[in-house]
């Protein structure tokens, strides 16, 4: 199986791949179950991207401090399984 970043690679090809907020959204989604196995789909309300930020409303005060806690490593994960600095920030609320 392909990843990602081959992906947007071979799509863009001779220009920089810029990932829309949807790619964005499910690269985060995808990180988010990896990293918070306790944390589903669920309980995620609604994902917002917008100017390199991540803004993710909850449906309890508890998952939305699970996200911050691991809030880096998240960004990191996503910016590398995208292959360039796409989220700068994560807020969860």
């Amino acid at each position: 199986m392909k990843s990602l970043r081959d992906l947007l690679n071979k799509k863009n090809v001779g220009k920089a791949a810029e990932a829309d907020a949807k790619t964005i959204e499910s690269v985060f989604f995808d990180v988010l179950g990896k990293e918070l196995k306790n944390v589903e789909r669920s309980d995620v309300r609604e994902v917002k991207v917008k100017d390199k930020k991540i803004l993710v409303r909850t449906i309890h005060p508890a998952v939305a401090s699970e996200i911050w806690r691991k809030r880096e490593k998240i960004k990191n994960k996503i910016n590398e399984e995208l292959g360039k600095e796409t989220v700068e920030v994560i807020k969860a609320k």
